[in-house]
């Protein structure tokens, strides 16, 4: 299996409509995360251009652009990448599926259309129907069991030809001190408890070789998420807090023991082809 480390950068166009960005939703929902309110659209937008940054451009995939004429998101919560990929690429249809998605209210690019769907239960198109199939942070959210199947899925919706990409997160920090650890011990022991394995994002590249994928490649980025704020209203609870304020001043000692240990977490891209024949 070829791993490539240097792939093109593909940076998005400043000239684009921006206009449905007035009104956007609430952070992504999930079976593991509730609403977080309209307090939390800042901690949606920040994550979504972190991990813009993170990867030069909305995919890192070495996709040929002129190819894009439909175009799947799996788990597109509250609809920013794709309505911002829309918008970009105005030829190009845009479809997203998400469990409990927050469907945009407001404007947004006529070529979208969001549907509410369980992607462990199938995903409800043809075979051959896309380009391109995108998920960021979605299958840390399905049980360890169901990957290889929604993998495969995904293979077969996928035209010959046509490209799958990945961006997730194995969950834990290096260097961290006292805090953090605590904060991390409990999503880790609340994933445990749901059959969900993070670290499984380590082996994507093996499982997209071992569905049948060609032309893969993976990278690893370095970077501490915003995951402890956008998650505030499940955590202070179960982390003994009395109110959220409570938990959001005792994080703010982090930033003490990141100047100590300096943390850092993976982020994991990985991408493949399906074969032409």
């Amino acid at each position: 299996m070829k791993i490539d480390s240097d792939i093109e950068s593909y940076t998005s166009s400043t000239e684009i409509n921006t206009e449905w960005m007035d009104n956007i939703p609430t952070y992504e929902e999930s079976p593991l995360v509730p609403d977080l309110g309209e307090g939390e659209i800042d901690h949606s937008l920040m994550q979504h251009y972190s991990y813009k940054y993170m990867c030069q451009g909305n995919f890192t995939s070495p996709v040929k652009k002129e190819n894009l004429k439909k175009c799947l998101e799996i788990g597109y919560g509250s609809g920013i990448w794709m309505m911002e990929m829309a918008s970009e690429y105005p030829n190009c249809n845009f479809y997203g599926i998400d469990i409990q998605p927050k469907t945009p209210d407001s404007t947004f690019p006529n070529n979208c259309e969001f549907i509410k769907d369980n992607v462990k239960k199938g995903i409800p198109f043809p075979d051959e129907t896309f380009d391109f199939v995108y998920l960021r942070m979605t299958m840390i959210y399905i049980e360890s069991n169901k990957w290889k199947p929604v993998i495969s899925e995904i293979f077969r919706v996928l035209k010959k030809g046509g490209w799958v990409e990945f961006l997730e997160t194995d969950m834990t920090f290096k260097s961290s001190g006292k805090i953090l650890k605590s904060i991390m011990k409990f999503w880790i022991d609340m994933f445990e408890a749901k059959k969900i394995d993070p670290k499984l994002t380590r082996q994507l590249g093996t499982i997209l070789s071992e569905t049948g994928f060609i032309n893969l490649g993976k990278i690893r980025s370095q970077s501490l998420d915003i995951w402890l704020y956008v998650t505030a209203d499940i955590s202070y609870k179960n982390l003994g807090f009395d109110t959220k304020e409570e938990y959001l001043k005792h994080i703010e000692n982090l930033e003490t023991e990141y100047s100590e240990f300096k943390p850092y977490g993976d982020q994991y891209i990985a991408y493949g082809q399906k074969p032409l024949n």
